[in-house]
Formats: C-alpha cells, structure tokens, sequence
C-alpha cells in the first residue's frame, strides 16, 4: 500500500509516484499489471483525484507506465529498471548528506 504524509514537503503526486515505484521494487506491482484506477486509489488514500491524476500522467510521461486515454495505467516492461534507478538515485542522494552532515560536524546522536 501506498503511504501519504500529509505533513510532509513533498508533494502529494510526488508521494504517490514514490509509492507506485516502491510497490514494482518490491514484486507487488509486476510489468503488464493494471495500476489502480485513479478513482479507486484516490478513495483508498482519501485524496483529490486530479492529484492522482497528475501523478499518473508524469508516470506515463517518464515511460514507468503504458497508457492510452481512457484506457487502463499499464505497467510498462521498463517499470522495473526505473524503480531500481530511482532507489540507487535516492541511496546516492542519502549517502551524500550523510557525508556532508559528517563534514558540518553532525554526529549520530542527532
């Protein structure tokens, strides 16, 4: 399931995007699946729906899913790889502020 912090900075379509790629990660959501329709995803998270939407189209646009107007999100055969990419993306970003912490004098105990 797909996780939404309503206090967070990142935006709500971000969120939803993050989640959609974590669920392929980890086998859940498989190329040639059916994504959640946006009606039905925007009831389960108690959302707006153009915002998932709007998730949605960025998804289609990025190649993560397969679609056709009026038609069902498909997950694309290339879903996987990109998962993967954005998780290494996000490690290498988590990887490098820790280090810059390091370097301002942040310690472990914050």
């Amino acid at each position: 399931m797909i996780n939404i912090d309503l206090h967070s900075q990142t935006p709500i379509y971000e969120q939803i995007k993050t989640g959609l790629k974590g669920l392929v990660r980890r086998g859940m959501l498989l190329p040639g699946d059916a994504a959640p329709s946006i009606r039905t995803l925007a009831v389960q998270l108690k959302l707006n729906p153009n915002t998932v939407a709007r998730a949605y189209r960025e998804l289609s646009s990025e190649g993560f899913f397969e679609s056709k107007r009026g038609e069902e999100n498909i997950v694309s055969a290339r879903a996987g790889s990109l998962a993967k990419a954005n998780a290494e993306n996000l490690k290498a970003r988590i990887t490098e502020a820790v280090k810059e912490g390091l370097k301002n004098g942040l310690t472990a105990a914050i």
